[in-house]
């Protein structure tokens, strides 16, 4: 029982860097995603403006 909890702790030390990497990357590259979800058909002029989010 003892080692149950180590071992448990390692699992979750091991998942927990891309249990925020993941979020991160979606919304830092939203986007670049948005406009191919949506079905938005973009001008150069939005191409060359596109940037994050001001939040």
């Amino acid at each position: 029982m003892t080692l149950e909890r180590p071992r448990r702790w390692a699992g979750i030390k091991a998942v927990l860097p891309w249990l925020v990497l993941c979020p991160a990357l979606v919304l830092a590259t939203m986007p670049a995603w948005r406009p191919l979800i949506f079905g938005i058909t973009l001008t150069l002029d939005d191409l060359l403006t596109l940037r994050c989010l001001p939040w």
